[in-house]
């Protein structure tokens, strides 16, 4: 639900008030509500007569149906009855500059409890401007009821059901175990040959488990393939769980890997065994490469996986831009690409943490909302390019490597966090206290928080030190060729590239934000849209509350729809409206991807719907576009992208 404090720019109390009974509902989209109405209402300005009966007579909300949002509702109404009544005061013996200021102050005061920078943002949105609000009712994802599973589409219908063992226990709460060794991941590229005996064995010993033991393999594979096929309801709800395309993707799956790590040092008796990650982000090139199949999973019997693609066996090289089909690079090329990809989807393009970790996932919210940056690719892609059991969600736990993928996957959430900045955890409490359970080291059930995941220091393990050169990767500033147009300089500054999109502008149509009825396919060719950036002077007068140094301009492909059984990618680049699928993205313009992995939790012949959400701040500073008023977004289907429908309804830009 939206902030209460928005309402401060508003001058229409009876309209507002409406809102509130009307606006704050259960709907499943909480935070498009009360924000939304008074954010049209300021825009539309109170002089005019349609701001609002009009606007107020087709903004339809839910009735409040239980005592939380009753107590919301009295909550918001309080406080825009309080904060009316000082604007009263206040107007009556100041200036208006001073009024202005003074009504500003008086929401921070009002809202005490609420952080002071949301505060700010919210009442920028009610003055029209596109912001983020994350402040919400308290609902987070609950454990779902493991008797209540139902039927979950997998490949070659090799099982009817992915559940875990459903008898009626209840489970236990998490407690950290500080008794525990502190653990140290390493390198699959760099094992020796003891721990490398060592890991085999403890799969071996996995493997010969009895399939209803909730530690075997196939009962650990059947772990990833119920939460990611939708094989349980939510809590309470009658919509399905979900754990990928949203904010539950990182925690849900450290903690799927630490109680794993922990069955395999019960099979060997030994609490410093940890598991290695696969650090094919490292395009280092010297032997042995970090960056291809290691070795460790090719050589050793309880480590192989046979259906994994033969293409791609040692020497080739890791696409993490993969998109289904091959992508004709030489290695010098495949490097840069991944470097780039990695800088745009961990550092350039991932500066907050919704950008990073996905949107918020509610109890009640319709599954994937949409992921962070790294889930996205390089993620996805390193399922894609493994391929076999790895490129299906429901089969990726088959294959031991997947652990090992996601240790690297989680290793990258530290990396995050080390960069500074607004690169931080979620505070939400919905967030950290979204709660699942997994079958520890001695088959017992567990509860456990997502906010007792954010410490690996508390879980007690912590991972080799590697070299990161892409933190730092500057794209190419050379010339490319983009197959069918002339030659394209980028060189990272002042894009010609960028300057001739602004020459196009007036020829290429703004396609605009999301409506109800309005789509495009992209039917296997590129899409250009005109998109105008929201006015930045508003923001630039509060500089001692807000800098814009603290917001990121954030690039927004809404209502995002790829058939759930297909492959399918796009990518998206900015002021270079001749970009198609021979383009390179090691290039400044490249700002982002969306990749799909036949995800068939929801059925074959269903779409999975998402919101594409891409941070473009430091790409329009790279590319001296900063203070133009609208750029030009290019999205260009690739690989098997090519051949499936995809839909976007909606391209904006908005700040957070």
């Amino acid at each position: 639900m939206a902030s209460c404090s928005s309402i401060s720019s508003v001058d229409l109390q009876a309209q507002v008030l409406s809102c509130v009974d009307r606006g704050i509902s259960s709907t499943s989209n909480r935070g498009h509500s009360c924000q939304l109405f008074l954010g049209k209402m300021y825009r539309f300005g109170p002089g005019n007569p349609s701001s609002g009966v009009s606007f107020l007579s087709s903004f339809q909300g839910a009735s409040l149906g239980n005592a939380r949002h009753r107590h919301r509702k009295h909550q918001c109404k309080s406080k825009v009855l309080k904060l009316s009544s000082q604007k009263a005061s206040l107007k009556d013996n100041k200036s208006e500059p001073e009024f202005e200021q003074q009504r500003t102050e008086s929401a921070l005061d009002i809202n005490s409890s609420i952080d002071r920078r949301q505060l700010l943002i919210s009442s920028l949105t009610a003055a029209g401007l596109p912001l983020i609000s994350n402040q919400s009712m308290a609902s987070p994802i609950q454990p779902p009821d493991l008797t209540q599973c139902q039927k979950a589409d997998v490949p070659g219908g090799s099982s009817p059901k992915c559940c875990l063992p459903s008898d009626p226990v209840k489970a236990t709460d998490f407690q950290f175990d500080t008794s525990l060794p502190m653990r140290v991941r390493m390198a699959s590229h760099l094992l020796d040959a003891a721990y490398i005996t060592k890991y085999n064995r403890a799969y071996e010993l996995m493997r010969a488990l009895p399939d209803d033991d909730p530690r075997s393999f196939s009962q650990q594979a059947s772990v990833h393939c119920a939460f990611c096929q939708s094989a349980y309801l939510q809590k309470n709800s009658n919509e399905k769980l979900q754990i990928h395309f949203s904010w539950l993707f990182y925690p849900w799956h450290r903690w799927y890997l630490y109680f794993h790590e922990r069955i395999l040092a019960k099979m060997l008796n030994d609490d410093t065994f940890a598991l290695p990650f696969w650090n094919w982000d490292n395009q280092a090139i010297f032997s042995p490469l970090p960056n291809v199949i290691p070795a460790v999973f090719i050589e050793n019997p309880a480590l192989v996986d046979n259906t994994r693609a033969p293409s791609h066996q040692p020497p080739t090289l890791v696409d993490l831009t993969y998109s289904g089909k091959p992508g004709g690079l030489d290695p010098e090329q495949q490097r840069a690409e991944n470097n780039n990809l990695m800088h745009q989807e961990l550092v350039s393009g991932a500066k907050t943490p919704s950008l990073f970790f996905g949107q918020a996932y509610r109890a009640g919210d319709a599954n994937a909302p949409g992921p962070g940056s790294v889930e996205r690719a390089p993620h996805t892609a390193v399922h894609l390019w493994t391929g076999g059991d790895m490129g299906n969600f429901g089969t990726a736990g088959r294959d031991p490597i997947f652990y090992s993928h996601h240790a690297n996957v989680d290793r990258l959430w530290n990396v995050w966090k080390s960069l500074g900045g607004r690169r931080k955890d979620i505070t939400d409490p919905d967030w950290l206290n979204a709660e699942f359970v997994f079958y520890d080291e001695n088959a017992t059930l567990i509860k456990v928080k997502v906010g007792d995941a954010v410490s690996t220091e508390k879980l007690r393990y912590t991972y080799q030190n590697v070299p990161n050169p892409w933190i730092t990767h500057i794209s190419s500033p050379l010339s490319i060729s983009i197959a069918g147009t002339k030659p394209v300089s980028s060189n990272g500054v002042a894009s010609p590239a960028a300057a001739e999109a602004t020459s196009l502008l007036e020829e290429i149509e703004e396609f605009g934000e999301e409506v109800e009825g309005k789509f495009k396919q992209l039917a296997g060719s590129a899409f250009q849209s005109k998109v105008k950036r929201p006015v930045k002077d508003l923001f630039r007068t509060l500089k001692k509350q807000i800098t814009d140094e603290e917001l990121e301009e954030v690039l927004v492909i809404q209502g995002v729809e790829v058939p759930s059984d297909k492959i399918s990618k796009f990518d998206v680049f900015i002021n270079l409206p001749d970009a198609n699928d021979k383009t390179s993205i090691n290039i400044p313009e490249f700002a982002g991807t969306f990749v799909n992995v036949p995800h068939l939790g929801m059925a074959p012949g269903m779409n999975r719907k998402a919101t594409l959400r891409i941070g473009i701040g430091d790409k329009l500073e790279q590319l001296g576009i900063k203070d133009v008023s609208s750029i030009v977004v290019t999205l260009v289907p690739k690989g098997q992208g090519k051949d499936v429908p995809i839909v976007i309804k909606g391209i904006k830009i908005e700040y957070e």
